[in-house]
């Protein structure tokens, strides 16, 4: 259309030399220039008008205030039959799927905990769950049992002295319910060390005259004998812990996790050595010149007609200076009497 206006001009008014001029031909250079502006420019801006409204990007929606719903539902509908509009929904959509992603990745690096687990880690934390469930039960049971035990000491000792004790088998057990398997390693490696400890807790029946054991039996067999019973469930506990604890389900999971296994020979030669030398150093004290002063003291106050053993030793410090302490045990055939002493170092 251009080379057609510049034909039109050079014919009408640029074509024609000065002698071949018409007398009119200043009036015909008007009319020339008044048809251009009036016809020809304005077809040429309308279709370049047209072809900016069409191409630009003004002219479509705002993608960026859409939400992903609303972008998937504008892919599928009409808008996604134009191809520039579904070329600028599916870069809207790749952009923030990507940054998505890269949230997340930077979310699992602040708690690595929140990454979610392959399908074969997955799969093997759940055959897993069913082994640390069924020990989180027993702690919990245990938990409670030994709660009502405690309340029936005080009752019939018509004592006003709480124990608060085993609350660890209450987190191990939530924990273990939960599916931890941290917990679970070392719930393990706890259980296999508190072998010999839960065993000496029977050391009254071969660190003490006999004659002193079979007097207690006999004059409180209900409560010494739960003593012993609760020693023998201890060790039951214990071992359905290891047990389950050990299951190859539970040992894959923590494989999978990282964890490094345990030599368990480790805790458990701790806990035999340290309950060797807690017995010995309790021997060699109860068997001393300290303890042979505190039965000397007590015999001289009740005289011969009882034995004597005694179970604690210690000291204090008073004002009036320090002082050795211990715990005796006086009986006869009638009953069992615990006698304090002190006297001066």
């Amino acid at each position: 259309m251009m080379r057609m206006g510049g034909l039109l001009c050079g014919v009408l008014a640029g074509n024609s030399t000065p002698e071949h001029r018409p007398p009119n031909a200043a009036l015909y250079d008007e009319i020339t220039q008044l048809l251009i502006l009036r016809y020809y420019f304005p077809l040429e801006i309308f279709s370049f008008i047209s072809k900016v409204s069409v191409t630009s990007p003004a002219s479509h929606p705002d993608y960026q205030r859409y939400s992903m719903a609303s972008l998937q539902q504008a892919l599928s509908g009409p808008e996604g039959s134009a191809a520039v509009r579904r070329q600028r929904i599916e870069a809207e959509i790749a952009q923030r799927q990507q940054d998505e992603l890269e949230a997340q990745q930077r979310q699992w690096a602040a708690r690595p905990q929140d990454k979610p687990l392959d399908p074969a880690t997955a799969a093997l934390t759940e055959a897993a769950k069913p082994h640390l469930q069924s020990a989180g039960y027993v702690l919990l049971f245990t938990w409670v049992l030994l709660r009502v035990t405690v309340w029936f000491d005080i009752v019939l000792a018509d004592s006003r002295n709480y124990y608060v004790g085993g609350i660890e088998l209450l987190i191990f057990g939530i924990f273990l319910l939960r599916g931890n398997l941290r917990a679970a390693r070392w719930l393990r490696w706890l259980a296999v060390f508190s072998v010999v400890p839960s065993v000496l807790v029977l050391d009254f029946l071969f660190m003490q005259p006999l004659s002193l054991t079979a007097t207690q039996f006999q004059l409180a067999p209900v409560r010494h004998g739960w003593l012993v019973l609760e020693t023998v469930l201890s060790l039951r506990v214990i071992y359905y812990l290891y047990r389950q604890l050990g299951m190859p389900a539970v040992m894959a999971a923590c494989d999978t996790k990282g964890y490094k296994r345990r030599d368990l020979r480790i805790p458990a030669i701790v806990g035999l050595l340290l309950g060797v030398c807690s017995s010995g150093l309790g021997l060699a004290a109860l068997h001393g010149e300290t303890a042979r002063q505190a039965r000397t003291i007590v015999a001289q106050r009740y005289g011969s007609g009882y034995q004597y053993h005694v179970n604690g030793i210690g000291e204090s410090v008073t004002p009036q200076g320090r002082f050795h302490t211990a715990q005796v045990q006086v009986w006869d055939d009638k009953g069992i009497m615990s006698v304090p002493v002190q006297w001066p170092q």
